[in-house]
């Protein structure tokens, strides 16, 4: 079991350039790739460096809906990772294993697009929830230690305030949220849920966070719902 690598905090401040997918890829000194809709997933991917050092093995082409159900509109998300990392924190191996010698990416200069660009093989990832593995990579790699940037992701701040005092938290939850919202909140908990389950990840604590803010969400839908049927037997 790894120790765990979050800072304690019940604050929720969060800036424009705290995205999980960008600073993911500052993390990994690369910029980040979108690639055109209805673009096939290439073989390779050339991504920039933004910095001299340690940069991603391989790109992660992710999404969460099978081919058949493709349209025009689809897009994975590009997602920088170093295999090293990976093997070490997640127990489900999702990238191939390399053939022996097989060098190290290492940046290059390309001098038509002025700058260093390192290319990576790019691997097609099927994940249950596709917008919520930046922040788990984030998180579970041990990349990104400030905790508020994770719970601002799953709760509202009001409710991180009772973390992690669970009942305290869903009835809050239950209260302050308009009904999107709260939807908005349950499918994304549930993706990155269900994404922990599928992948394995080794932190516990960060493990613990998540399962108890998916919790959270699921006894404020019970609570709202119960509300709703109260309100009807009452007309």
């Amino acid at each position: 079991m790894l120790p765990s690598r979050l800072l304690p905090t019940t604050q929720c401040v969060m800036s424009p350039s705290d995205e999980p997918l960008d600073l993911l890829c500052r993390k990994f000194n690369v910029a980040k790739v979108t690639l055109p809709p209805g673009s096939p997933i290439p073989p390779t991917i050339d991504m920039r460096v933004i910095k001299d050092a340690h940069v991603p093995s391989h790109v992660l082409a992710v999404f969460d809906t099978q081919e058949s159900e493709r349209g025009p509109s689809f897009q994975p998300i590009i997602v920088p990772i170093r295999a090293d990392l990976y093997t070490r924190d997640f127990r489900k191996n999702i990238i191939p294993q390399s053939p022996p010698g097989t060098p190290y990416p290492v940046p290059h200069w390309i001098a038509n697009l002025g700058g260093q660009y390192v290319t990576l093989p790019v691997v097609p990832t099927l994940v249950p929830h596709a917008s919520s593995i930046p922040l788990l990579f984030l998180f579970a790699l041990g990349l990104e230690p400030r905790s508020q940037l994770l719970y601002c992701r799953l709760l509202p701040s009001e409710v991180i305030e009772e973390f992690p005092a669970f009942p305290a938290m869903a009835e809050s939850l239950a209260r302050i949220c308009a009904d999107d919202q709260l939807i908005g909140h349950i499918r994304f908990n549930q993706g990155l849920w269900k994404n922990i389950l599928a992948l394995g990840p080794r932190d516990m604590e960060f493990i613990q966070v998540v399962q108890t803010a998916w919790n959270a969400t699921v006894e404020a839908r019970r609570i709202r719902q119960q509300a709703a049927v109260t309100r009807t037997s009452n007309i």
